[in-house]
C-alpha cells in the first residue's frame, strides 16, 4: 500500500507488481515504524518493493521495511525504488548532505537501489563506498524524455537542446543525441561581490524556433525564469525537469510562465500536485523504467542459483 509518500508491493513471479499489506504506524508518542496491516497476511513474491515519492527520506523507515521483509521473507531481494535522491544537491557542501543521506541509505538493509538523473555522482559513489553490495540501477533518462514528447499531443520540433550550465551538460547531451539536435550552453553571469546570478547568456545567437531546456531539478523555478529572459525574440522555450519541487506555488507558476510547456517526472509528489492545477505540466509516469528493471532482476534471479540462506 501506500503511505505518506511511501509505497509498499511485491513482484509476483509472474512479473505483476501487488500492494503489500504493510503500513506506516504512528505510536501515541509519535515514534513511528513499518509494520504489518493486523488481522492480514503478507503477500508473497519474487522481490520486495519500497518506493519513496518525497524528496526527505526517513532513513528509519527504509530500514525498518528491510527487517521486516527480511523476517519475513529472509534471503529475497529488498528494492528501494528512490527517484528523486534526497540532497544530492547538497553534494559540495561541508557537512554534505548528499554524503551523509547516502551513507544511510547504505545502512538499511537495502539489497537494490533505483533511480534516475542523479545530480552528480557524488550520491552513489558514497552509497557504494559505505554498502558496495548495494546494486545501482539508473532509468535511462533520454527514453524517458524522449516518451515525454511523444506524449505530447502538441509535440513541436526542437531545434535544439539547451544546458542551463556547465553542470548539466551531460544529460542535456545525453538527450540531444537521441532526439538527434545540437546542445546549446547558456553561462551564468554572477554579481562579484555577493555571488548571487543575475543574468543568463549565450555564446551564439539562437535561431528563431523551439528548444528544449533540460535541467534534473526545478526548486522555487528563478533560474529558469532568469534563463527564459536571455533568449531572444521568437525563441520558444519548453523544459524538462527531472525533478519537479515547485516549492513556491505561485512563483514557481511566474516563473515557469515563459515556457510554453514544462515537462517533468512523478519522482515527487510535488510534480503530481503541481500538474492537477497547471495544464501546462505535462507529468511523465517512471512506473514502466522501473518496472522494467524489476522484471530484468527477476530474471536474473530465477536463472540464477540459489544461495545459501535465500528463497524463491
Amino acid at each position: 500500500m501506500s503511505d505518506g509518500g511511501y509505497q509498499f508491493y511485491v513482484l509476483t513471479s509472474d512479473g505483476l507488481s501487488v500492494e503489500q499489506v504493510f503500513e506506516v504506524f504512528s505510536y501515541p508518542m509519535g515514534d513511528i515504524t513499518v509494520r504489518r496491516i493486523p488481522d492480514t497476511e503478507p503477500v508473497f513474491g519474487a522481490m520486495h518493493v519500497l518506493q519513496v515519492h518525497r524528496s526527505a527520506v526517513d532513513w528509519t523507515l527504509v530500514a525498518e521495511w528491510a527487517a521486516l521483509v527480511e523476517d519475513l521473507f529472509p534471503g529475497q531481494p529488498r528494492v528501494l525504488a528512490l527517484p528523486y535522491l534526497p540532497s544530492a544537491r547538497g553534494d559540495k557542501d561541508i557537512p554534505s548532505p548528499a554524503v551523509v543521506n547516502a551513507t544511510l541509505a547504505a545502512g538499511t538493509g537495502i539489497t537494490d537501489i533505483v533511480t534516475v538523473d542523479p545530480h552528480s555522482p557524488v550520491w552513489l559513489a558514497a552509497m557504494r563506498a559505505a554498502g558496495p553490495g548495494i546494486r545501482e540501477h539508473v532509468l535511462p533518462l533520454a527514453d524517458i524524455v524522449a516518451a515525454a514528447l511523444r506524449a505530447d499531443d502538441d509535440r513541436v520540433t526542437h531545434l535544439g537542446v539547451i544546458s542551463p550550465d556547465k553542470g548539466a551538460v551531460a544529460r542535456a547531451t545525453e538527450v540531444a543525441t537521441l532526439l538527434g539536435a545540437p546542445v546549446y550552453v547558456a553561462s551564468k553571469n554572477r554579481e562579484p561581490k555577493t555571488g548571487r546570478l543575475t543574468h543568463y547568456s549565450f555564446d551564439v545567437e539562437l535561431a528563431p524556433g523551439n528548444y528544449l531546456v533540460v535541467d534534473d531539478i526545478c526548486d522555487g523555478g528563478g533560474t529558469f525564469a532568469l534563463l527564459a529572459g536571455a533568449v531572444p525574440d521568437g525563441v520558444v522555450l519548453d523544459l524538462w525537469v527531472t525533478h519537479g519541487g515547485f516549492t513556491k506555488p505561485s512563483y514557481s507558476a511566474e516563473a515557469r510562465a515563459p515556457y510554453r510547456r514544462i515537462y517533468t517526472t512523478d519522482s515527487l509528489g510535488t510534480a503530481v500536485a503541481a500538474a492537477l492545477h497547471d495544464y501546462q505540466i505535462q507529468v511523465m509516469a517512471l512506473q514502466p523504467w522501473i518496472t522494467d528493471i524489476l522484471a530484468g532482476l527477476g530474471a536474473e534471479r530465477a536463472v540464477r542459483p540459489v544461495g545459501v540462506g535465500e528463497n524463491r
